[in-house]
């Protein structure tokens, strides 16, 4: 109810390759002999570590990127940069990154992450210590909280511009600033 003054539109989601695999695996049981009936899935052995994902939005006045990486607790590190097809500020950039890089987080079935954020903006916005006042980031900032609610503990930190370059780079990139 409390999205329904926006314009959302729902997308059911694709095949996604972890589930396939569980899926698979479910049907097949293998022929070796483990011993028992466990089995276990990388992104799955992630509930008692936390994954840490860095995010950064970068817009010009020809185009709009965003920088995305996500670092699982064993240190593997996957990098995103997407171009935005409409516009948007600055600060809707960066809440967009936040809202894929969630939504990406949540389909790892990821339970515990740490967000880490350039824009003092967002981050606070979403600790509570700034109220979302604008109409243009409020659809964004709700949407990023009900995300927020699917992790078992989800902790967002300010850090300097400095500490947050690979993502601003590729933020900038495909801004093409």
């Amino acid at each position: 109810m409390a999205l329904s003054e926006f314009s959302l539109q729902y997308v059911p989601q694709k095949a996604v390759k972890g589930q396939a695999l569980a899926d698979f695996l479910a049907q097949h049981p293998s022929s070796y002999g483990f011993g028992g009936n466990d089995v276990e899935i990388g992104l799955v052995e992630t509930r008692d570590n936390y994954w840490m994902m860095y995010f950064d939005g970068s817009g010009t006045s020809a185009s709009i990127g965003v920088g995305i990486v996500i670092q699982s607790p064993d240190q593997h590190c996957w990098y995103f940069s997407l171009k935005i097809d409409f516009d948007c500020t600055n600060n809707q950039a960066e809440y967009e990154a936040l809202v894929i890089s969630l939504n990406v987080l949540h389909d790892l079935r990821v339970a515990r992450v740490l967000i880490l954020g350039d824009s003092e903006l967002v981050i606070n916005q979403l600790n509570g210590t700034f109220r979302c006042m604008s109409c243009t980031l409020t659809p964004y900032h709700t949407i990023a909280k009900y995300l927020a609610e699917s992790f078992d503990d989800i902790t967002f930190k300010h850090i300097s511009h400095i500490r947050n370059t690979d993502v601003d780079e590729l933020a900038q990139i495909t801004s093409g600033a």
